[in-house]
């Protein structure tokens, strides 16, 4: 893990940048920073990096742009080889950066920039297992939402996340989607598409985890607590719609699906975070997140 100082005014608490970024081989990435470091990861935080994270609510991959500085020539090799490659980036302040994105390495490439060796990757959350994957299942007349959401979710070939807390929900609401039973065969993210909006659910992968939300709704978390003292810079945005646009320093809960409290003298109120992109500089200015919120 590597570090610098901010130069911040004031009393405040985000002081000490903190970044890692690992890149290691496997078939999948499910989680957490441990699941690759297990298999023999590449630590390259020691050298300058850039990067670029896009993550959202929607049945879509989440995306990161990497940019590293100088890695020796051998690993820039081992980098640019077909082959398959999980990369974590995890960001923030202080001894223990949060983890702002898991993901699949689609292509890296190197070139010189005057002195400096550039090696650039781009990646995908899940991406390959939620293009590939196929479900074929029957589902009786008295089957339980909640028993579907499984059957079907577990065809995706990704992380269960939150399906069990999600499905305990639907079981409490009686719902049998099934009357006259059914088969689903075709594109699982398809499926999972369809279950979700005749169920009022909206599904999203976030660091090759499964995330379900009832729709509109947020992850039964801590609010994040966001003014000028606490990391918003500037003032945040509303538009006709009620969408909420903003910036603040990388931290720890500032993530799609989670609750944030804004105090500005612009917008106030609790909000549902439903689009962050993430933009570090490990020796430069940005140490941001933008992003997108709506009231929940």
């Amino acid at each position: 893990m590597a570090t610098n100082v901010d130069q911040l005014a004031g009393n405040f608490p985000l002081v000490n940048r903190s970044w890692r970024v690992v890149v290691a081989p496997g078939d999948t990435a499910s989680g957490t920073l441990g699941a690759i470091e297990a298999q023999n990861g590449i630590d390259v935080s020691a050298l300058n990096i850039e990067f670029r994270i896009k993550k959202n609510l929607k049945a879509e991959p989440n995306t990161c742009e990497l940019k590293i500085c100088n890695l020796s020539s051998t690993t820039r090799r081992f980098l640019e080889q077909p082959k398959k490659l999980n990369v974590s980036v995890s960001a923030g302040y202080g001894a223990e950066p949060s983890q702002l994105y898991l993901g699949q390495v689609r292509r890296a490439y190197s070139y010189k920039d005057g002195p400096t060796f550039v090696t650039e990757m781009s990646s995908g959350d899940s991406e390959k297992e939620i293009g590939a994957a196929r479900i074929r299942v029957s589902f009786g007349a008295k089957v339980s939402a909640a028993t579907a959401l499984r059957a079907i979710a577990s065809t995706l070939g990704v992380g269960m996340g939150n399906v069990d807390s999600a499905a305990a929900k639907l079981r409490l609401r009686g719902i049998t989607p099934f009357g006259h039973g059914r088969v689903i065969t075709g594109s699982a993210a398809s499926a999972l598409t369809e279950f979700c909006r005749s169920a009022n659910l909206e599904w999203s992968i976030q660091d090759g985890v499964l995330q379900i939300l009832d729709v509109d709704k947020a992850l039964e978390n801590k609010a994040t607590l966001l003014d000028s003292s606490s990391g918003l810079i500037g003032y945040p945005k509303i538009d006709g719609t009620g969408i909420v646009t903003g910036s603040a320093l990388i931290q720890p809960g500032l993530m799609p699906g989670r609750k944030i409290d804004l105090e500005s003298v612009t917008v106030k109120g609790g909000y549902r975070l439903i689009q962050c992109e993430y933009l570090g500089e490990t020796n430069g200015q940005n140490w941001t997140v933008n992003f997108q919120a709506k009231k929940y």
